[in-house]
């Protein structure tokens, strides 16, 4: 679950592989993570959160548009929204890294946190 941490910053730390699959959407143009937590979004909102990948320490700067709102906790998918991965330097750096990390995972059938 993503936590506010001093400042007001949301971070959340995707830990594992699994992790970071369930929270990918591929789909959506040029990619975009789901941050699980409580915090109400408006679709279409732009926000901010710090993300670590699987395997890091480094807390990575997202900015992004909300496309995705999960508003409750259903079955396996918690409560939460997505950020559009951004074109810009950060953006696609994440991406890259997101990509990279999951190669070989993405034609899983596994559940995600969306869809």
């Amino acid at each position: 679950m993503a936590m506010p941490s001093r400042g007001g910053i949301t971070t959340i730390n995707y830990d594992t592989i699994e992790k970071l699959y369930a929270s990918y959407l591929p789909f959506i143009e040029n990619g975009a993570l789901f941050i699980p937590t409580n915090q109400q979004q408006q679709l279409g909102s732009q926000t901010f959160v710090a993300i670590t990948l699987p395997n890091s320490s480094e807390r990575m700067p997202l900015h992004g548009k909300v496309v995705w709102v999960n508003h409750r906790a259903q079955a396996q998918r918690p409560a939460g929204y997505a950020l559009q991965l951004g074109k810009d330097e950060a953006g696609l750096r994440i991406k890259n890294e997101v990509d990279r990390l999951l190669a070989g995972h993405l034609s899983s059938d596994k559940p995600t946190f969306t869809l």
